[in-house]
């Protein structure tokens, strides 16, 4: 079986499973060695930081909330999808993202390395659990149904990563035009979408009450 062709034919079900496996298991990975083998803060200052601390420096709700949806609707979500205009013998380019995020947010957790909030300052873990899995957990899980709902966008087809192998030149394999998303795709991207702007909310509401 090619695996590599599974990760596009199958199901966009299967898909966000997939790729929400392999965030989880990343994510618990980063955040147990940040959690024991770096400092308090390690991430802050860090360019994995920089879009939060912009949001950060608005001091009322609109505004706070605008700009957080335009860095996750306008920034994050359009580079989602333009990455799956690329794969790399039939390999996506937006499923390294997942395992991008996972690493970066597992650290960030693992250190408490927050802009707008400090887990220190609950005295549950209940409540900070139920906190991130209504901001960040709806966040992530919008970008992944985003990326698993485009796949049929990859376009250029490469057949190396590497730009100096000789083997860089994409091929496209059809207009963008072209391109039907199913029935099925398309409720899992407008569900991502809106995952983004729910999680938006929450965190501007969360920062807001600080």
């Amino acid at each position: 079986m090619n695996t590599t062709l599974s990760l596009t034919q199958d199901n966009v079900f299967k898909r966000t499973l997939l790729l929400y496996g392999i965030y989880t298991l990343l994510f618990d990975i980063c955040f147990v060695f940040g959690f024991y083998f770096l400092p308090e803060g390690f991430m802050r200052g860090s360019p994995q930081m920089a879009a939060g601390e912009a949001v950060a420096r608005t001091t009322s709700f609109w505004p706070q909330f605008g700009l957080t949806l335009l860095f996750n609707l306008g920034v994050y979500a359009i580079i989602s999808i333009v990455s799956n205009f690329n794969q790399v013998r039939g390999f996506p380019a937006g499923y390294l993202i997942p395992p991008i995020l996972a690493m970066t947010q597992g650290l960030i957790v693992g250190t408490n390395s927050f802009i707008a909030d400090d887990l220190d300052r609950y005295s549950s873990i209940r409540e900070a659990l139920a906190l991130g899995k209504t901001i960040g957990g709806l966040e992530t899980l919008g970008f992944i149904l985003i990326i698993a709902s485009t796949v049929k966008y990859g376009v250029y087809q490469y057949q190396s990563w590497w730009r100096w192998s000789g083997k860089w030149r994409p091929t496209q394999l059809m207009r963008l035009r072209d391109v039907r998303l199913s029935r099925a795709e398309l409720f899992y991207l407008s569900l991502g979408v809106v995952l983004l702007i729910i999680a938006a909310y929450r965190e501007t509401v969360m920062a807001m009450s600080l």
